[in-house]
């Protein structure tokens, strides 16, 4: 699980949402040095094929700098990715980081976006504003599910069928919200590996940024 590329401007509050370049160019090289191939969402829960060495690759929010950093690393080394957007933030900031104290950082318009899909890669939901679902009403979460998933379906003429939560916040009511909204898979933050067959809608991830995790640290979070 990624969120922004690059280096974290001075005063940076949470630096642990960043990855230095570098180290993100390394990480895709070793993955394809040691046989690693990125998988999709759909391919994960209808596999055509075995699942070993096979890695999901996915950034929440749409940072624009996956835009300027990311992208070009993913067309040069061959893996794809998902990026999670935020239907009502296209093009703007981190506005829920802001309000309590963080530095601002672009979002991917439009434009970046559609690159970002004819680049062959993929876009999910992320709510319309990034709220902590488990804090609002049914009525107001799922809004937020739904309503953000038509938004994006609008303005990239996709489906949209792939899901992360905000914060990694989620209830069983929550879990519900999303599947029922037409959404295929959601991504929490729980560490952890994903076998086929576990709950789509509760898949765990690997914050690949802090500590820096080069290949050799992974592996030993993931199964041969």
């Amino acid at each position: 699980m990624y969120h922004k590329v690059g280096s974290p401007p001075f005063g940076t509050r949470f630096r642990g949402l960043y990855l230095p370049t570098w180290l993100l160019a390394r990480q895709l090289c070793e993955w394809k040095s040691a046989g690693w191939t990125s998988v999709s969402l759909e391919e994960f829960i209808e596999p055509a094929v075995p699942m070993r060495r096979r890695v999901g690759l996915t950034f929440d929010d749409g940072y624009a700098s996956l835009h300027e950093e990311a992208l070009p690393l993913l067309r040069e080394i061959g893996f794809r990715a998902i990026v999670f957007l935020i239907a009502d933030r296209i093009g703007g900031s981190n506005d829920w980081d802001t309000a309590i104290g963080e530095k601002p950082a672009a979002l991917m318009d439009r434009t970046q976006i559609q690159e970002w899909i004819e680049a062959g890669q993929e876009i999910g939901g992320h709510t319309l504003s990034h709220p902590s679902l488990v804090r609002l009403t049914l009525p107001e979460a799922r809004r937020e599910i739904v309503d953000g998933k038509k938004k994006l379906e609008d303005l990239f003429g996709r489906s949209i069928d792939h899901f992360s939560y905000p914060y990694g916040d989620w209830n069983p009511q929550i879990r519900d919200l999303v599947a029922e909204a037409g959404y295929r898979t959601a991504c929490t933050v729980e560490r952890g590996i994903n076998q086929v067959g576990d709950d789509p809608f509760l898949l765990r991830r690997i914050m690949a940024c802090r500590p820096p995790r080069t290949l050799r640290t992974l592996f030993g979070l993931m199964p041969g």
